[in-house]
């Protein structure tokens, strides 16, 4: 696989976004398009294979905006990297659904590691990266980038990786 036709994509934990895990609320519909957005514009580059740290926001958000993006392109590829094996077990039901929804979906999943740690997540991240070319980030305009967030676009771009960092829209 050629890592040009590749993107890593992520964002920051739910949280760390003024809307939380409200996705009615307008800034995440924002965020949702602007993502949406960006990943088509990625589409008519070239890129049809994705990398995506699958997590409760972003992660979630951006799997979902690919799969439904395949119905008119079957050539996408939706590669989610779990942070670690039972990570959905503690989530709502709703969520836990749309999670298990996905994974059936996509091209190919894999936890990156059996159990929770400090670093999983940005693990997965990390291991996203190195997949790929270009990477897709969005962070948060209120808040300070989590310290995983961080590292991982610091590692991009030490790799020489091209970097899309989009702000989730505020209010």
């Amino acid at each position: 696989m050629d890592k040009r036709s590749c993107c890593a994509v992520f964002g920051e934990p739910p949280m760390c976004y003024q809307w939380g895990f409200d996705e009615e609320d307008q800034r995440c519909v924002a965020a949702k398009f602007l993502l949406l957005n960006r990943i088509s514009y990625l589409q008519t580059k070239g890129i049809r294979h994705f990398f995506v740290p699958i997590d409760a926001g972003i992660g979630m958000y951006v799997s979902e905006i690919i799969l439904s993006l395949r119905g008119s392109d079957p050539l996408l590829r939706l590669n989610t990297l779990i942070p670690y094996e039972d990570q959905a077990s503690k989530w709502s039901p709703n969520l836990r659904d749309r999670y298990y929804e996905v994974l059936e979906k996509c091209s190919e999943s894999a936890p990156v590691s059996l159990y929770d740690s400090p670093t999983c997540e940005l693990d997965a991240m990390l291991e996203a990266i190195d997949a790929s070319a270009t990477v897709l980030a969005l962070k948060s305009a209120e808040k300070p980038q989590s310290k995983a967030f961080a590292v991982a676009l610091r590692y991009a771009e030490k790799m020489g990786k091209e970097i899309m960092l989009l702000t989730a829209p505020p209010l």
